[in-house]
């Protein structure tokens, strides 16, 4: 197993399900696009991910075509169809981040600013660099 961190779309509605423990989990397939291959390699690779809890119930209000970002721990997974080697990845997931997920965070507004940590490790709040003036700014002469 490895650590991956993989972002995709959903190819179907995820499924959820309650396991026999009582936990809830929720399966979904994620087609994951990949850059730089070869032309007669697929430009793509599909991904079965499962995540249990809070990570599933996330999964689950998403939909077939979301866009969504996910870790866990993979293994490299291969079958034959149509006498051709396919290779996909299983994933079990310990983190799920989509849009609506950034959204929810936001409180609906893009308008609030973002949250980061200083040199002390305390949490403060960014705020937006103020504005240039645009005319006056840009009038030095440059020389090369």
């Amino acid at each position: 197993m490895f650590n991956v961190l993989i972002t995709g779309k959903l190819t179907r509605p995820p499924r959820p399900g309650v396991g026999k423990n009582g936990q809830p989990y929720c399966t979904a397939s994620l087609r994951i696009p990949i850059q730089g291959q070869r032309e007669d390699e697929p430009d793509h690779v599909f991904a079965s991910v499962i995540a249990f809890g809070a990570d599933g119930q996330k999964l689950g209000r998403l939909g077939p075509g979301d866009a969504v970002s996910l870790s866990g721990n993979a293994r490299i997974s291969q079958w034959e169809r149509d006498g051709r080697i396919q290779t996909g990845l299983n994933v079990t997931v310990t983190g799920v981040l989509s849009a609506y997920e950034v959204r929810k965070r936001r409180g609906e507004s893009d308008d609030r600013p973002a949250l980061s940590s200083d040199d002390t490790g305390t949490r403060k709040i960014n705020e937006r660099p103020a504005l240039f003036d645009q005319a006056g700014d840009f009038e030095d002469e440059i020389s090369f």
